[in-house]
């Protein structure tokens, strides 16, 4: 495969990086929600985790945008029928879109439970000033199903790509390898 038929290295870099990312973000918000005692010391170490690793997805989702912005991606493969090249710029589009939507929500959440987001001991900024348990409430349930769509909209990325690979023999993978 020829370097104008694959993403830049920064691309890659950014792409791989933050799949490990939001990888290890699902895992993480499922233990700390689902399998481990609640108010536990170890609770509270996954939580401070987790925001301290959203806040530093946000900061690379903002330079990896930039990075699209000044390297487009290589064009498709000819052979990629007009509804697939439909639903990969869809699907790419969700995957810009839906992380930050996840992690103002995760944001907002921490916000309106009265708390600073913590990037590994840094307080950051209050940007939802309002607290209550209500909106606590609302911002944690969106928050939840926002990253379950995610992590649909990447398993669908994955399936997409494999099958292109191994069903199609259009290498869509080799391009971010």
């Amino acid at each position: 495969m020829t370097d104008h038929e694959k993403y830049t290295r920064s691309a890659r870099f950014f792409h791989w990086l933050m799949a490990a990312g939001f990888a290890f973000m699902w895992a993480c918000g499922y233990t700390m929600t689902e399998w481990v005692e609640e108010d536990s010391a170890l609770e509270e170490l996954l939580f401070d985790l987790h925001i301290s690793v959203g806040v530093t997805l946000l900061i690379l989702l903002v330079m990896r945008m930039g990075v699209r912005r000044s390297n487009p991606p290589p064009a498709l493969p000819s052979g990629i029928s007009r509804l697939e090249r439909i639903g990969a710029h869809v699907g790419h589009l969700a995957l810009y879109g839906l992380p930050a939507i996840v992690i103002v929500l995760g944001w907002a959440e921490t916000n309106f439970g009265g708390y600073t987001v913590q990037w590994f001991g840094l307080a950051m900024p209050a940007v939802f000033p309002e607290t209550g348990e209500p909106l606590q409430a609302l911002a944690e349930t969106l928050h939840r199903w926002f990253a379950y769509i995610m992590l649909a909209v990447a398993v669908v990325h994955v399936a997409a790509a494999l099958k292109h690979r191994w069903v199609d023999g259009h290498d869509v993978l080799g391009r971010m390898l």
